[in-house]
């Protein structure tokens, strides 16, 4: 919605809201604005069954040097421009997502707060058609049913890939399998324009073994968003030697303009986040196996010991503990290094279907709110 200005004293806000909060009188609409911020506070939305739905409140500078309080559902820092409605960004650019998994609902989210023109392809209708009520239930919690309405008609949801021929970047964000994201690759860069930009968000699978299958390499590098995307503040940026200069500068700036910090790192296995975090999940549930703590005891411990805002336990259930085992196979595959092997627990789980918070049963169970 559009800003609403209080015409007494002057306070503005970018949110439902009939009267100011200061002095009681009736807002008026405004034009939209921009500013830069002045200060910033993170909110969590709790629901019973569902994770926390983050948004942030933000006191902005404006252009003419009055102030406003804006609710936004993407993450700022003291110090950025905002714009509010839809950002210049966002109007000159179209973007593509392949795939409805977490990855992919996460960065449909937070393009769509954005205020970007989205099109959004699955595999199938009964994929997409379950993953958007799921966004739809996200969204609707940190936005009214004017800016909801809003941002779904920047929004292209289906299964044909033809349509990303409006598309100037498209981010592929299927299962993390090598032979499928070649697949996927290779028919959305055939539905694109040759001008396009097309990305993986690989958490780290072999960037030159993707890059040829693909007849515009040039064109083609990773964005590595962390879950949830909407909150995550660190793209992390590679590209395979096929790369062009123009096309790592345009990935970098992409990911400023969304409000994240982009990390350009080499296309090594599992780039630098994962080769770290790998490691450390395998050592808790090494120290789980060996009845060391309890889970939640090795978690508050990590937490508090070194300082972490979510025990490593409990951030492979946000993972899931199925791309965990992933990852480790493919850093075991490609470094020929056993240490990154992961522990039988770990696979036990992924085989008796313990994936973490997706399938309501990792580490912990989510099928009723957690003390």
């Amino acid at each position: 919605m559009s800003p609403r200005v209080c015409p007494s004293c002057g306070a503005r806000y970018s949110y439902e809201l009939e009267r100011c909060t200061f002095c009681d009188t009736e807002l008026v609409d405004t034009e939209s604005e921009s500013g830069v911020v002045l200060a910033v506070t993170e909110v969590s939305v709790p629901s019973v069954g569902h994770e926390d739905t983050p948004y942030w409140c933000a006191l902005l500078e404006t252009n003419d040097g009055g102030t406003l309080i804006v609710k936004l559902g993407r993450s700022v820092l003291v110090g950025q421009h905002v714009t509010v409605g839809v950002p210049d960004e966002a109007e000159r650019i179209v973007v593509g997502v392949l795939g409805t998994g977490l990855m992919g609902k996460g960065l449909v989210e937070l393009l769509l707060s954005c205020g970007y023109d989205v099109v959004w392809v699955a595999r199938s209708q009964a994929s997409m058609d379950t993953a958007r009520e799921k966004l739809t239930e996200r969204l609707s919690r940190v936005m009214d049913e004017g800016e909801l309405l809003e941002r779904y008609r920047r929004l292209n949801a289906g299964i044909d890939m033809s349509a990303l021929r409006r598309c100037d970047l498209v981010i592929e964000a299927i299962v993390e399998e090598l032979e499928a994201k070649k697949s996927w690759l290779r028919t959305a860069e055939k539905a694109m324009r040759s001008d396009a930009v097309l990305a993986t968000n690989t958490s780290g699978l072999p960037l030159d073994e993707l890059a040829c299958v693909l007849e515009r390499p040039e064109r083609f590098g990773c964005l590595h968003f962390f879950n949830p995307a909407t909150r995550m503040r660190l793209v992390e940026v590679s590209v395979p030697d096929t790369t062009s200069a123009a096309t790592l500068e345009r990935l970098e700036a992409f990911s400023r303009a969304l409000g994240k910090v982009p990390v350009t790192v080499s296309s090594r296995p599992a780039f630098v986040v994962n080769r770290v975090l790998m490691p450390l999940i395998n050592e808790a549930v090494r120290s789980l196996e060996e009845k060391a703590a309890p889970a939640e005891q090795i978690d508050e411990a990590i937490r508090l010991g070194l300082n972490h805002p979510m025990g490593p336990l409990e951030l492979a259930d946000l993972i899931g503990i199925d791309v965990i085992v992933d990852i480790m196979d493919n850093l075991v595959s490609r470094t020929q290094d056993a240490n990154y092997a992961p522990r039988p627990m770990l696979r036990q789980m992924v085989e008796q279907g313990h994936l973490g918070r997706k399938t309501r049963r990792g580490f912990y169970d989510y099928s009723a709110p957690r003390a």
